[in-house]
């Protein structure tokens, strides 16, 4: 490790070699984030202080971060923070990475609870929250009910919640699906999810970044891509109310397999709605 103190500059350029190498192509923004981290300035403080000299203490934390991010740690666990919807979440090992396509399911949850003034979400494999959070947050007097099978989702759903100060609003429950709620008989107008929905074989063709680093069960819905959707939609049968509506987030080639399960379960009003990128991205139907 260097002993001398660098500048913004050098340890800039070290970095981008560094993650360069490693094929990484967000090599320079993820370098610029790493040492925004330790040395609390933003991008464009480093980008015009090239010359700022970084004590000897951040240059080794800043080589240490480095290192994860050259093994193919995704840059957001290492930050702990990433933004969905305007929102800075809290981000951790063992809960997925929010993607900027779940916005366009909570873009479109947000029409359908305003036009029909729902009250009661539920938001089913909830991970970080960052649906029934943005719901919760952006439209008032809602009710908003979080699960998640996994301990860690659990956990890191309820700092957001503290974060943004949404205890009244929304609660978060460790839950097999929807299991806690059928038991205690919970109803709700609507029921938003982006469920695992990746095949199984198709998980070892995905990037390091995410294989290697993002919770398997949060990525793999069976066999077909498909197991979730199926209990998902079943489930929602005993917990929508009447003229209740169900949003999934689908995979860009499952619009036709998911429009079928809700189709076969009794849904009605089975739509599609594309994402940014002009791919099928979300599923709704009404009950």
């Amino acid at each position: 490790m260097k002993s001398r103190v660098s500048s913004i500059r050098e340890l800039l350029k070290r970095g981008y070699e560094v993650l360069k190498n490693r094929e990484i192509e967000s090599y320079a923004l993820d370098a610029q984030l790493l040492l925004g981290k330790v040395l609390n300035k933003d991008r464009l403080f480093m980008l015009i202080n090239g010359d700022y000299k970084v004590p000897e203490k951040e240059t080794e934390e800043y080589y240490k971060y480095l290192k994860l991010r050259e093994d193919k740690m995704p840059v957001k666990y290492i930050l702990g923070h990433c933004e969905f919807m305007g929102i800075d979440f809290i981000v951790k090992p063992g809960v997925l990475i929010p993607r900027p396509d779940t916005e366009t399911l909570v873009e479109q949850a947000l029409i359908q609870i305003k036009h029909n003034n729902f009250h009661n979400i539920c938001d089913v494999c909830c991970g970080t929250g960052i649906i029934g959070i943005s719901i919760a947050k952006l439209i008032e007097g809602m009710n908003v009910k979080c699960c998640d099978i996994s301990s860690t989702a659990c956990e890191v759903t309820a700092e957001n919640i503290r974060r943004f100060s949404l205890e009244e609003k929304v609660q978060v429950v460790k839950s097999n699906l929807m299991e806690y709620y059928i038991q205690n008989e919970v109803k709700f107008h609507m029921i938003v999810s982006n469920p695992p929905y990746i095949k199984e074989s198709s998980i070892p063709t995905l990037m390091e970044d995410v294989k290697n680093y993002e919770p398997r069960e949060a990525l793999s819905g069976g066999k077909d891509g498909l197991e979730f959707y199926r209990k998902i939609t079943k489930e929602s049968l005993r917990v929508l109310e009447s003229n209740g509506i169900i949003m999934f987030e689908i995979g860009y080639d499952q619009r036709e397999s998911v429009s079928d399960i809700l189709a076969q379960n009794g849904f009605k009003n089975i739509m599609c709605i594309k994402d940014l990128a002009g791919k099928d991205r979300v599923i709704k139907g009404v009950l």
